[in-house]
């Protein structure tokens, strides 16, 4: 590099310095917006421990190579100031860098690629929104765009596209070739609902756009509101999906009760599970007890001594303590590299989604055991949900944070049989 070049590229980066606000300077005019985001996912994702984990074990598995990967969209401003290569401190960070998804990652876009992140910020002092006709003010240029309350805004950090150029995550993509997309419901109609109050304190009442940016991501460490977190993702899980379940008990050969559990994604724009669903965790819970003896008589979806759920993955399954659960069924994504699962998913070459697309309903068969003796049987179902397995926290030197996990019980359903 020339020192022209260098000397221009310092005289970008101090003129991004200069223009670049932080959250607590927006709070001035916009403190409702400012404690709502202050307890969102998007403040949280530069504060998460799992994050910070995973991108050490990304650059350390890596020879650093994997760089920017993961911090350009936890905190893209931090990223495009230089201020996190491979090893960075973060107590060294400027108070905009810590802040992660902040105010001006969203509202002083200049471009952004799809999959690849924010790639550049505006700096002219002018923030862009929703609103066709803000109040001018003495601290920012303030402009509409009309796109701004579209799905495409989100895209840019929610579909995301490994470096070996494999798409990992893919929520925009998914909303995409949705009946959402082609209904004209876009992602801030449910993950930033509508509300009658001020964008800013000397501003008009009008409707504006909440900003904790709901999914199911919950705070595992001490953080503003994080029971009121958990509650909102609870919500937004009971209310994503149908669950539906057929006993036969009048199909009943060869001493077994057929059994049909159906998850119908029909109130959810993208696939359920989505986003990094390699860590997500999705299931069906099913036991079925003997009424009259207090006995289990057929069980699935139960997690083993450690938390964890009785699959590949599960310790005691793999030292024989226990038998593993042929009959679980986990929605999940599963990373592969040259055909053997990774759980660092940025090295994988292919994904396998076993996911439920928008509309789309999956059918699980169960055959539950049988005999003279039982008189009434009663089946319980659960649908489950939680946003990382422990044994991934283990695995990345975080198991301190197992105990913080939250199972949420996404759907239930209770019914007693009488034999025939």
């Amino acid at each position: 590099m020339d020192s022209d070049e260098g000397q221009s590229k310092a005289d970008s980066l101090a003129e991004l310095r200069e223009t670049v606000f932080s959250p607590q300077k927006c709070r001035q005019c916009h403190p409702n917006h400012y404690e709502e985001w202050s307890t969102s996912m998007h403040r949280y994702g530069f504060v998460d421990p799992v994050f910070f984990a995973l991108d050490d074990s990304g650059q350390a598995r890596s020879n650093n190579d994997l760089d920017q990967f993961c911090v350009k969209c936890h905190s893209p401003i931090a990223s495009m100031l230089e201020e996190t290569p491979p090893g960075f401190q973060r107590d060294n960070l400027s108070e905009v860098a810590k802040s992660g998804v902040s105010c001006d990652v969203c509202h002083a876009v200049k471009t952004a690629v799809r999959g690849k992140g924010i790639t550049s910020l505006r700096t002219d002092y002018a923030r862009v929104g929703p609103i066709e006709n803000p109040e001018p003010n003495t601290f920012h240029n303030s402009e509409y765009d009309p796109d701004f309350g579209k799905s495409e805004q989100c895209s840019p950090c929610h579909d995301v596209i490994a470096p070996n150029g494999v798409l990992v995550e893919r929520t925009s993509q998914e909303w995409d070739v949705s009946p959402y997309s082609a209904m004209g419901v876009e992602c801030q109609d449910c993950h930033m609902p509508t509300y009658q109050g001020k964008a800013a304190m000397q501003g008009p009442e009008r409707e504006i756009h909440r900003h904790y940016f709901v999914g199911v991501d919950i705070p595992l460490v001490d953080f503003p509101d994080r029971q009121e977190t958990i509650g909102m993702v609870d919500d937004l899980l009971k209310n994503a999906v149908t669950m539906d379940v057929n006993i036969q008990e009048q199909s009943i050969s060869d001493n077994r009760l057929p059994v049909e559990v159906s998850i119908n994604n029909d109130k959810t724009g993208h696939d359920i599970p989505t986003g990094t669903t390699f860590e997500r965790q999705m299931w069906i819970e099913l036991i079925a007890r003997d009424v009259q003896a207090d006995t289990v008589v057929f069980a699935t979806g139960l997690l083993d001594a450690n938390g964890d759920l009785r699959d590949s993955h599960s310790k005691p399954v793999q030292q024989n303590e226990v038998p593993k659960d042929t009959a679980l069924k986990l929605y999940r994504g599963v990373p592969y590299t040259d055909g053997d699962e990774t759980l660092f998913f940025w090295e994988a070459d292919s994904v396998e989604f076993r996911t439920i697309a928008p509309f789309e309903t999956d059918v699980t068969e169960y055959y539950i055991p049988v005999n003279p003796n039982i008189s009434d049987m009663e089946i319980s179902v659960r649908l489950r949900f939680r946003s990382f397995p422990p044994y991934l926290l283990r695995k990345i030197g975080q198991s301190s944070l197992i105990d913080n996990l939250v199972i949420h019980d996404m759907s239930e359903y209770t019914q007693t049989v009488s034999m025939p």
